[in-house]
């Protein structure tokens, strides 16, 4: 009875009822579905470069680059005094506030200092771990 149980292709158990009756149960398993294997190989859809603006004249009149839809043009730029006042006051370099410009009270302040206490343990222990392992090189340390 075992070398039929061996040919089935699912899981199955043989179970003894109350009175007697030998029954096959299916075992219930999970498993990741298949995957899907194409016969022609998956082509990469091909990125459209998109050319920089070049005219001065077009840079000075328009937004170039801030149209999103097919058709249409750039939104052309109007004065200055036509913008708000916090436009002209936007942070626009890269990286986040430096401490000093933080006021120590705020919550900010104090997020930005455990943020970078947290980077610079992990350069300290990444440096160490590469010293460690200069130095010892038989030890498996973690």
């Amino acid at each position: 009875m075992s070398a039929l149980f061996k040919n089935l292709g699912s899981l199955y158990r043989y179970v003894l009822c109350r009175d007697g009756c030998n029954v096959l149960n299916k075992i219930k398993s999970r498993s990741y579905a298949k995957k899907i294997v194409s016969k022609v190989g998956a082509q990469a859809a091909k990125k459209t470069r998109i050319e920089v603006e070049t005219d001065p004249e077009k840079l000075l009149k328009y937004c170039c680059g801030a149209n999103i839809y097919i058709e249409g043009k750039d939104p052309e730029l109007k004065p200055d005094s036509e913008y708000p006042d916090w436009l002209w006051n936007l942070r626009i370099e890269r990286g986040g506030t430096k401490l000093s410009e933080l006021n120590p009270e705020t919550p900010a302040y104090w997020k930005r200092l455990s943020r970078i206490n947290y980077t610079n343990n992990i350069r300290i222990k990444t440096r160490l771990q590469r010293l460690k392992a200069i130095q010892y090189p038989d030890d498996n340390i973690p």
